[in-house]
């Protein structure tokens, strides 16, 4: 067997190879001693069949059947000879027909990883944003415990409705003036002021009182789903059939009691100290994702286009997600998603990398310890979480998942850190406690 290898790319990788003609000729020989011994055709006795005829008969399929079971047993020798570290499966293509020529030959592209020793791994410069959770948020947080526990009444006197109230209503849509009964509703419920129904319907519904109906004009878009409605002006009839509102909780020891504290400053206290554990969290999360942008920002390493296509493949509708609703006005969605898609695989290599250099591993005792935080995380039992991640592919996620968070700690111990005070504000209201 010769090999030649040509470097197409710094990630990709060609390689030739020419097979012995012997073991070519005994292959061949042996797949048409089995074919005569139980081949059938007209005019022949079963096992008398001479091997011109076989040849003209089965030739084509003995010959790619054989030459697969030679790149089967050759191409994984080739590849550890050339020392390579293949990433995906080869792309391989035929040179000539083994029946019909003297040299049989068959080339092979793969995907290699990226050369990494010139890579810099040295001590990163981060920024680590601290938040000190305050009255303001708690008082936020201590609201959206009132509004969970909220209960609804019927208005006493009865009075138009406004924000906050649940609201029980029919809507007809017309267009052109005809009412387009496949797409009323009857009877839907919803609160006012959450942004769960179309503005027009929630505006319109505001200042109506039980038994009034409405009308308010609608423009469709060019886009909406219904070809029916796309592009159309038309109308809703709202008709409000009832209305309840909201009567949240007074902030008291009963209330604490109820939701499980023992008093208010417990609830109080145990409410802070949730908040503050989310914004540090949120902290360590920030820093985390900032070392491995800094990590990537210094090492522009290739990366194989198939890994790229394969991240496409899994991230795209939550990319779509997150990157859609900030590009600008005419920008190349597609070119956004493969340069994010790009940056993940290159971040995936390198602490793959950072991992292999400093005998990182993942044991047995680590992976338990994840799954006892994701037990007391959730609240899901401890057994029942053990059985569901025998399973191959939650394994190897989970083995992912933990191999980063031991990397990414390595990779901060050594960086150098910059605390600064930010405001809760800079980043929206608290989180629900």
């Amino acid at each position: 067997m010769q090999v030649t290898v040509s470097r197409l790319s710094p990630v990709e990788v060609s390689l030739r190879i020419v097979l012995a003609k012997e073991k070519v000729d005994a292959e061949l020989d042996r797949a048409f001693q089995k074919l005569g011994r139980d081949a059938q055709i007209r005019g022949f006795r079963k096992g008398k069949v001479p091997r011109p005829v076989l040849k003209q008969y089965f030739g084509g399929q003995v010959a790619s059947d054989v030459f697969r079971k030679m790149i089967d047993e050759t191409l994984p020798g080739a590849i550890r000879d050339q020392k390579l570290e293949v990433i995906g499966q080869p792309r391989v293509e035929t040179e000539s027909d083994l029946l019909s020529t003297a040299e049989w030959a068959y080339t092979a592209q793969v995907e290699v990883r990226p050369d990494m020793s010139g890579i810099d791994l040295g001590a990163l410069k981060l920024t680590r944003k601290v938040y000190t959770v305050g009255d303001k948020e708690l008082d936020v947080a201590l609201q959206q415990k009132r509004e969970e526990n909220a209960t609804l009444r019927t208005p006493e006197p009865m009075r138009p409705a406004q924000e906050t109230d649940t609201a029980t209503f029919d809507v007809a849509i017309l267009v052109d003036g005809n009412e387009l009964v496949e797409f009323g509703a009857k009877g839907r419920t919803v609160e006012l002021g959450r942004n769960t129904l179309i503005k027009e319907i929630d505006d319109g519904l505001r200042g109506m009182s039980p038994g009034e109906t409405r009308e308010v004009s609608v423009s469709f878009p060019e886009t909406h789903r219904q070809k029916e409605l796309a592009g159309k002006t038309g109308a809703f009839r709202l008709t409000l059939t009832a209305l309840q509102e909201k009567v949240l909780p007074e902030l008291d020891d009963e209330f604490a009691k109820d939701v499980g504290a023992e008093s208010l400053e417990a609830l109080k206290a145990s409410t802070l100290a949730t908040l503050q554990k989310q914004f540090t969290d949120r902290s360590d999360d920030e820093v985390r994702e900032e070392a491995i942008e800094s990590l990537v920002k210094a090492n522009t390493i290739p990366v194989p286009p198939s890994l790229v296509s394969q991240v496409l493949g899994q991230l795209r509708p939550s990319l779509m997600r997150e990157l859609g609703g900030t590009l600008g006005e005419g920008a190349d969605l597609e070119t956004t998603l493969r340069t994010e898609a790009e940056q993940r695989v290159r971040a995936g290599l390198l602490l793959t990398e950072v991992a292999r250099t400093n005998g990182i591993v993942v044991t047995e005792a680590d992976l338990n310890a994840r799954l006892e935080e994701m037990a007391k995380e959730t609240g899901r039992a401890l057994p029942r979480l053990r059985v569901e991640y025998r399973d191959q592919q939650k394994r190897d996620l989970l083995i992912s998942e933990v191999l980063e968070k031991k990397v990414l700690d390595l990779l901060l111990s050594k960086a150098t850190i910059t605390e600064v005070p930010t405001d809760i504000s800079d980043v929206g209201a608290a989180k629900e406690a």
